[in-house]
């Protein structure tokens, strides 16, 4: 008798899970690599054409307050995985390796809860193996590596198209095997549409959570042919600039222009649209849980001294990648969910990189993993209409301790966001930008010199924020031993 009731105690906990897995909801995150604010359609900007990523904003949310947690692959991707600034674990824009094995990944959240999971794209999250998506809570793991970027977006992948020679990464993990000239782009889609696939198909009623991470738009720039000819008619139809850069501390490039990023974008927004057209194919679009962001602005700035290709131009923001102004720090930021997210909407509500861990677990029904995602804050709020965007309690903090003033054109530097005031404070030598960006989100007006005292608190509160930290001390060049002072609070 009591191996019956033992068996049937066991049978009737396993309908009850089962229930409640079919019941909750699937799960696609789209990262984008170096994709800037003003890149998609969003912005209504007239060169790029990405159609798709309109459509899933009018499906859902789109958050015109979207911020990256760094201006930088490495420290951004951490923050998105893991929920937590990069600068708690004195982390910085090289490796993440080390503090990635302290800390619990989202992936390993909703498979501890129950859900397949998947991973296809860029990791760079540490050169072992052990660190790679496969070991950190994706069940299936197709070109999650240490790679940054690919040899070549045409197959083979490593191998680079101008040169003929191999990349410094080697092979992307199990993408050794492929078909020449096959664009990486269209093969990690076809992957992810593969095994979506493959997972609504099964018996066993399992939730999925897929995490779709483009190499694109990140260099090299490769566009289709077909389509590379298509934006260059468009680019003879722009009005010239007699600049092809704008010099302010760095080379920011003016406008955008550049027919092979523009395929790149193009190609990175039909992968959008194949995944968007799987789900309503396989009438599940009204049961997913759909999220698109980028890691970081665009790659528009380089240093004085250099003659490097930049892909994009930010402009009305300032500067891009690597730097923390808003070129470098803003980044489409879009959530579908239909059953809680009214479609078409558009939020002011400051959203970071940080809050996918807590939103997507909160808007999955699963519970909260606050000693994880230290740094996030569910967005559910904002998606379901009953946050007022000005109420946000936690400050936004970035920390650049390792720039590359002659590859990007940055400087080390930190910043601090409090409602609509935001702080730059420069290391060398130490300098104050004070921005008000309800009136001048281009961060034209430097406030500092008239508002001392806003400035004094803002950077109290900067300071005590990376001082209780332990955030790594600046440096004057990240390949440069050349340290600022200690950090200390005032």
């Amino acid at each position: 008798m009591k191996f019956s009731l033992a068996l049937f105690s066991a049978l009737f906990l396993a309908c009850i899970t089962s229930a409640q897995d079919a019941d909750r909801p699937h799960v696609v995150v789209l990262l984008v690599d170096d994709l800037g604010v003003m890149d998609t359609n969003l912005t209504d900007d007239a060169f790029y054409e990405t159609p798709n990523i309109q459509r899933l904003a009018e499906r859902g949310m789109n958050f015109v307050n979207g911020y990256c947690a760094h201006p930088r692959c490495v420290p951004s991707r951490y923050a998105i995985q893991t929920g937590r600034f990069p600068f708690r674990d004195s982390m910085n824009s090289v490796s993440a390796e080390k503090a990635l094995k302290k800390h619990q990944t989202i992936g390993e959240a909703f498979f501890e809860n129950g859900y397949a999971t998947f991973f296809t794209g860029k990791w760079h999250l540490g050169k072992s193996e052990e660190s790679w998506p496969h070991h950190r809570g994706y069940e299936v793991n197709i070109g999650g590596c240490h790679a940054g970027s690919p040899g070549s977006y045409f197959f083979p992948y490593h191998i680079a198209r101008k040169t003929g020679k191999e990349g410094k990464y080697g092979p992307l993990y199990n993408l050794a095997e492929g078909e020449k000239d096959e664009h990486l782009t269209d093969r990690i889609t076809r992957e992810t549409e593969d095994w979506i696939r493959g997972q609504v198909t099964t018996e066993d009623g399992k939730p999925f959570f897929a995490f779709l991470s483009h190499y694109a738009v990140h260099t090299p720039i490769e566009g289709k042919p077909e389509e590379v000819a298509h934006y260059a008619e468009k680019t003879k139809a722009l009005e010239s600039v007699q600049q092809a850069y704008i010099n302010a501390g760095s080379a920011s490039k003016a406008r955008r222009d550049d027919p092979h990023y523009a395929s790149m974008i193009q190609t990175m927004d039909e992968s959008i649209g194949a995944v968007l057209d799987l789900l309503d194919e396989l009438k599940i679009a009204d049961k997913t849980i759909i999220a698109l962001t980028s890691d970081h602005g665009g790659l528009s700035n380089r240093g004085l001294t250099s003659n490097r290709d930049v892909a994009t131009s930010n402009l009305p923001y300032r500067a891009g990648k690597g730097h923390l102004y808003e070129g470098g720090l803003r980044v489409p930021f879009v959530i579908a969910y239909p059953p809680m997210v009214e479609a078409g909407n558009e939020s002011a509500t400051v959203a970071l990189g940080t809050d996918l861990f807590p939103t997507l677990l909160d808007l999955a029904g699963l519970p909260l993993m606050t000693d994880s995602h230290a740094d996030g804050i569910s967005l559910v709020p904002s998606l379901t209409g009953t946050e007022n965007p000005q109420k946000r309690k936690r400050p936004q903090i970035w920390h650049s301790p390792l720039p590359r003033p002659t590859q990007t054109g940055d400087a080390a530097a930190s910043a601090i966001r409090v409602k609509d005031r935001k702080l730059v404070k420069n290391y060398f030598p130490v300098s104050f930008e004070l921005f008000d960006l309800a009136s001048d989100p281009y961060e034209q007006i430097n406030l500092a010199a008239d508002q001392p005292d806003e400035v004094a608190e803002l950077q109290r509160r900067l300071e005590e924020n990376l001082v209780r930290q332990e955030a790594m001390p600046p440096r004057k060049d990240w390949k440069d031993k050349t340290v600022a002072a200690p950090l200390k609070a005032e």
